[in-house]
């Protein structure tokens, strides 16, 4: 797997992790109490989001591994039948997507397919940089504007 920036390793990440691990702990007994077999060490110690991930989340989707459970989420097994003009954007800065995951090989293969690369943005778009105004709604009416002068 790839690895993240200090910044999110360190401190996005850990915090999340930090959460989840929490929030088993404050619902383990309800959760244990299901018939997934599940271990509690591994979980409680968890270090990072692939180790949470591995010792909880995939368990409790079906999945045999981390591993497993991310490449179900991915677009990448979908990108080649897309046929309308889509925009991927990524931030350099996400914590979860980091750029060594970004399928821009596959992306730049199928042409009715646009990635941006941002340094800033975090996972979900919301804020550029180190303001707190969100990024994404110029991103997106550029964008949206480029294709209706294109077409």
């Amino acid at each position: 797997m790839s690895q993240p920036t200090f910044k999110n390793r360190y401190l996005y990440a850990a915090a999340l992790t930090r959460s989840l691990i929490a929030m088993f702990t404050s619902n383990q007994k309800a959760i244990m109490a299901g018939d997934i077999e599940l271990d509690v060490n591994a979980i409680r110690t968890a270090r990072n989001m692939t180790e949470f991930n591995e010792a909880y989340t995939a368990k409790v989707f079906g999945f045999e591994s981390a591993k497993e459970l991310n490449m179900s989420g991915s677009c990448v097994q979908h990108i080649k039948n897309i046929h309308i003009p889509m925009l991927f954007i990524n931030a350099l800065d996400d914590p979860m997507c980091y750029k060594q995951t970004i399928p821009i090989d596959e992306i730049k293969q199928n042409p009715n397919l646009v990635l941006a690369i941002t340094r800033h943005g975090g996972h979900l778009a919301y804020f550029g940089g180190t303001g707190l105004a969100p990024w994404l709604p110029p991103q997106l009416t550029q964008f949206v504007g480029a294709m209706l002068e294109w077409v």
